[in-house]
């Protein structure tokens, strides 16, 4: 059947004759009928014309299928669990690993320096260089996958994201024993491009993964945030174990990307696996906006503009962006140049352990805590402007860690040389930004009607790898200025 798209400021009422039988269709209520048992089905654009922003795109009863097929074991939610920790697995390993990357730009002609207090230039923009490469190249590829995306089936290109994200980050552990001190820049400016077109295929990834998990319940939704979490506090303990080893910065480096390796290659069996579960199958193809078995979304034909989607979830658009904003913007670019005040006490906890431990292991078991805390204390739809505003305040973030220990440093003074400071600092920076993207990613989902979750996860997404993209080259800055 052929219907006509219908714009924001009309309201499709389907009119179904079936000789004197008409149905009466309330809002909340599906009759209990099928296809079969009416002649036609007409779609009827309403008298009224609200202009009301908050009116849906199209208003249709939920459909409430005979038999919904059960996630067994909660399988499927485990899985999206599992695709959040693989999304944020190269930029956690890559960035996790920089007792790696500081052997491998250390200055050869001196021995190695544990404490990275004499840190050379390639050193010192390293992680700053890294944030602009994994950023801003991944907004590109999160911006053609929202144009092309759908030239391409949702299945092949997720499948072609896993491979390729494999792929890359093999190369990149195939450098890891190969010597690189006669050749350091030119590894410096290789290891960009790699890091740079890995991030580029995990946003592509990313952004399919969220656009199903849109389709899902929203607490599916909120198991793949969790697992973003998840993923960076995995990423630093399974670094300080390597580190307990004793053993050599390489060594260490190598079995900590071949375990990143072994994570991505069963995450995309599990991936395999979810593709043919009922309750996924279910989900994907059965969308609540849709009257089951009477009107498909195909047959509705719905287009709706990205402009008009935005309208409506803008504050959650924009607090998602800014919170990335502001975390990209000093960690880890800026974080990982702190140092403890009692750096040159010999102390392996004061100098190799501590930016793990402090830094990185802090940052992620906050970022974890801050997300499960949102889903049992949760901002709802009514406090997206507390939201917006808490988000904004998290700049004074920026300011108060470029005044902790951190070096080289030429302009600033250091102010906040306790490392308590710096670890009460972290603590609060880290958890803020879990509970308010949780809370941002949530709301959105909310918001709209299930028919365009999809599209809206996109948006989000684009929005988080803008913040990313914006913060990435402010700390190019802020380290300038330090």
């Amino acid at each position: 059947m052929d219907a006509p798209a219908y714009g924001r400021n009309f309201r499709a009422a389907p009119s179904v004759q079936d000789g004197d039988r008409v149905p009466v269709l309330r809002e909340g209520v599906v009759p209990q009928t099928t296809r079969s048992q009416y002649r036609s089905v007409t779609l009827r654009a309403a008298d009224d014309v609200d202009s009301s922003v908050d009116d849906p795109l199209l208003v249709v009863p939920a459909s409430t299928p005979a038999c919904v097929p059960v996630d067994r074991y909660y399988f499927v939610k485990n899985v999206f669990l599992l695709l959040g920790v693989v999304l944020m697995l190269p930029w956690n390993f890559t960035t996790n690993a920089s007792d790696f990357w500081m052997y491998k730009f250390r200055n050869v002609s001196l021995p190695y320096d544990y404490t990275f207090t004499n840190k050379t230039e390639l050193q010192a923009h390293l992680f700053g260089a890294f944030s602009v490469a994994s950023s801003f190249p991944s907004l590109i590829a999160v911006y053609l996958g929202t144009l092309f995306n759908h030239r391409i089936g949702q299945d092949v290109r997720n499948i072609l994201g896993f491979v390729l994200c494999i792929l890359f980050f093999a190369i990149v552990t195939a450098f890891v024993k190969i010597d690189t001190d006669s050749w350091q820049v030119g590894f410096f400016i290789l290891t960009v491009v790699l890091i740079s077109l890995l991030n580029s295929f995990v946003s592509w990834l990313q952004g399919g993964i969220i656009g199903l998990a849109a389709l899902m319940p929203s607490d599916y939704m909120h198991s793949l945030v969790i697992g973003m979490a998840v993923g960076g506090l995995f990423a630093s303990v399974m670094q300080i174990i390597c580190l307990l080893g004793h053993t050599d910065p390489t060594t260490a480096a190598l079995a900590y990307f071949l375990l990143a390796i072994f994570v991505f290659v069963a995450a995309l069996a599990c991936f395999l696996f979810m593709l043919s579960s009922d309750f996924f199958v279910h989900c994907v193809k059965n969308p609540e906006a849709s009257i089951q078995d009477l009107i498909t979304e195909s047959d509705l034909e719905i287009k709706a503009s990205t402009t008009l989607i935005l309208r409506k979830v803008w504050p959650q658009a924009a607090s998602a962006l800014y919170v990335m904003a502001v975390s990209m913007a000093v960690f880890p670019a800026v974080a990982v140049l702190v140092v403890s005040s009692d750096v040159e006490s010999g102390s392996m906890w004061t100098g190799r352990f501590f930016l793990p431990v402090c830094g990185y292991l802090l940052f992620n078991a906050g970022d974890l805590t801050g997300r499960i805390v949102c889903s049992y204390l949760p901002l709802n739809e009514k406090h997206e402007h507390t939201v917006l505003w808490l988000t904004v305040a998290r700049t004074v973030f920026i300011p108060l860690f470029m005044l902790c220990n951190a070096h080289p440093r030429h302009y600033l003074p250091v102010v906040l040389d306790s490392d308590v400071a710096f670890i009460a600092l972290m603590t609060v920076f880290a958890f803020s930004n879990g509970y308010l993207l949780s809370a941002s990613m949530m709301q959105a989902s909310r918001k709209v009607a299930s028919y365009l979750q999809e599209k809206t996860g996109f948006l989000m997404c684009s929005a988080i790898m803008t913040g990313l993209t914006i913060g990435g080259f402010a700390s190019v800055l802020l380290i300038k200025l330090l």
